[in-house]
């Protein structure tokens, strides 16, 4: 779906801190599947994610522009940020699931001294399932795959310059298929380490997802995990332009269920 509405100057606004939940796929945790194949285990907890953002977004009214907020400036760009994950396994089998909303304000400068101010509200599902092709319950290996659908809108206005008071703002919703790999590996009882990569396209031009974690078992069920996430997606339609890359380091408590 695809809408243009220009709308007037936004006002200066002071930018809050962001805090980003999210909630462990099974991945996450030493003990995702069922020792016997036959009952089900669920995973997940709250998560914060302190992941910049750079690349270009771009409206019919405004053309496209090149914005970023790097780590260093997260508290000062980013107003809400919220990621919910989590999987339910059976045995080899596995349902996965991944939601996020992040609702960032940057503000960046252009030649001549003008500055541009980029709103922008992005939500993004994923659903899928994995399968383990080798080891077990400790250590494995899963093919996974499913459809993420995004859907972002963002207002571009310009401040000074031959530019000033140009806005616009522009949304759009889209779906991709994702497909890749995901793995586990418990250290010993207590420590253990995970990962994931899964790479796609369908409307938009490429779609793609890291993860990299280490995660301590520090009460039975329950680990404190720390690592790295990275994500982006590239959609370009009818002067629309969402084409963004999101990286940083995450910390946050995985359950088990």
């Amino acid at each position: 779906m695809h809408s243009d509405n220009p709308r007037s100057v936004l006002g200066h606004k002071r930018a809050r801190l962001a805090v980003a939940f999210a909630a462990a796929a099974s991945s996450l945790s030493t003990g995702a599947m069922a020792a016997d194949g036959d009952g089900w285990t669920f995973n997940g907890g709250p998560y914060v994610w302190g992941a910049g953002i750079r690349g270009h977004v771009g409206h019919k009214s405004t053309g496209t522009q090149f914005i970023k907020s790097d780590f260093a400036d997260i508290a000062k760009t980013v107003d809400m940020s919220v990621m919910l994950m989590g999987e339910a396994r059976r045995g080899p089998y596995s349902v996965l699931a991944d939601l996020m909303y992040i609702d960032t304000d940057t503000r960046n400068r252009l030649p001549g001294g003008a500055k541009l101010e980029v709103e922008s509200k992005t939500a993004s599902g994923f659903l899928g399932g994995g399968y383990t092709v080798l080891g077990d319950e400790s250590r494995r290996l899963d093919v996974a795959g499913g459809v993420r659908v995004w859907y972002s809108g963002t207002t571009l206005t310009f401040h000074g310059g031959p530019l000033g008071g140009l806005s616009g703002s522009d949304n759009a919703t889209w779906a991709d298929a994702m497909a890749g790999l995901r793995g586990h590996y418990a250290v010993n009882d207590r420590f253990w380490l995970s990962s994931w990569g899964m790479a796609g396209a369908g409307q938009s031009r490429e779609d793609w997802g890291l993860a990299a974690l280490a995660g301590w078992e520090f009460l039975p069920g329950f680990s404190a995990v720390a690592g790295y996430r990275a994500m982006g997606v590239n959609y370009r339609h009818d002067g629309f332009v969402y084409d963004i890359v999101q990286k940083g380091p995450l910390l946050g408590i995985s359950g088990r269920f």
